[in-house]
């Protein structure tokens, strides 16, 4: 009689549904995302800080004015 021996596979594997190239998407999105909201903060910070230095939004539209027109009123 022969004699057989079985060899057992011990271990686990996870498979998983997540695709790559979905996660890389989302991650994407979320770096664009942030990226575009901190460039608008910077745009604000910016417009105010030229408001303040300025005298207000009237004086600050006047003085854009005079400097890309290149008068000097």
């Amino acid at each position: 009689m022969k004699t057989m021996t079985t060899a057992t596979k011990t271990g686990s594997a996870a498979k998983s549904d997540v695709r790559v190239d979905d996660q890389l998407y989302k991650v994407g999105v979320a770096v664009i995302g942030i990226s575009s909201l901190a460039i608008g903060l910077w745009a604000a910070a910016c417009i105010v800080s030229g408001m303040i230095n300025s005298g207000g939004p009237i004086s600050l539209v006047m003085n854009w004015f005079n400097a890309v027109s290149g008068s000097l009123l």
